[in-house]
């Protein structure tokens, strides 16, 4: 059973349901007590019983205590040794409780398997697993711009990234470098060769910062960080790929490191 909470409201649901179970549960003793009651004065009415009611005698009825002087009813015939045994009953209260269980189970299992009106394990799983993907980017997007040439993360076995990094590329790269990256304004993005360096941190520089000189702009004042630290990520997947029609080689042989990609 999971017992973590969202949120407050959760948690004072949860106390108010476990304090009207057991709101329910005193009720219950109470009637019973009350019920027993009625009997015991009932009993004195009809002058079967010489006592009357006390909270003794409601225990007694609660518990289903014999008295003492009167175990030889409930005496077995069972000896041994000379050891006597009693033909004692489980308490009613105890009785109570575990058909009130058996009662919970039916609705339970109506509830979660024929109903499906609450959700069984699987889909609290599934619940928890999507919650915490939503704090994840949620989390991201909270610090997507504290992310800089010295802190862009190699990511390119996330399909996620990838994803939005060819989106992005498709959108706004394509034009200089081809759709697969081969080339055509822009340098070849799949070799590997590097005018300007071919790790993340350097492939996220460029993007950011531009080559004016040499026509590439600076994507700074239009994509967010975490958006450029996604591009960097797919042009960086490109490595290796060999398109066809791909650009001469341009720049310096780049040697794959921790952090780049070839």
């Amino acid at each position: 059973m999971n017992l973590s909470f969202k949120t407050g409201e959760e948690l004072i649901l949860f106390l108010v349901l476990v304090t009207l179970i057991i709101f329910a549960v005193v009720i219950l003793f109470v009637v019973f007590g009350i019920f027993h009651a009625l009997k015991q004065i009932d009993a004195v009415r009809s002058g079967k019983i010489n006592e009357v009611f006390s909270f003794d005698t409601w225990w007694k009825g609660l518990t289903g205590a014999v008295p003492l002087e009167k175990e030889e009813v409930i005496l077995l015939n069972h000896n041994y040794d000379g050891i006597r045994e009693l033909d004692n009953h489980l308490p009613p209260w105890w009785k109570y409780l575990f058909y009130a269980t058996i009662v919970f189970a039916i609705f339970y299992l109506l509830d979660y398997h024929v109903w499906y009106s609450s959700p069984n394990q699987e889909t609290e799983y599934l619940n928890e697993i999507s919650f915490a993907e939503k704090q994840i980017e949620e989390y991201q997007a909270k610090n997507a711009n504290s992310i800089d040439e010295n802190s862009v993360k190699l990511l390119v076995s996330d399909a996620k990234v990838l994803a939005k990094g060819k989106e992005i590329f498709t959108g706004k790269c394509v034009a200089c470098h081809g759709a697969a990256g081969e080339g055509g304004v822009g340098p070849n993005l799949t070799d590997e060769f590097w005018i300007h360096g071919g790790t993340i941190g350097s492939i996220f520089k460029t993007i950011k910062n531009g080559v004016p000189e040499k026509g590439m702009i600076a994507w700074k004042a239009t994509l967010k960080p975490n958006e450029m630290q996604d591009v960097s990520n797919y042009i960086a997947s490109l490595a290796g790929t060999n398109p066809p029609n791909g650009k001469a080689p341009q720049g310096v042989k780049v040697v794959a490191d921790s952090t780049a990609t070839k």
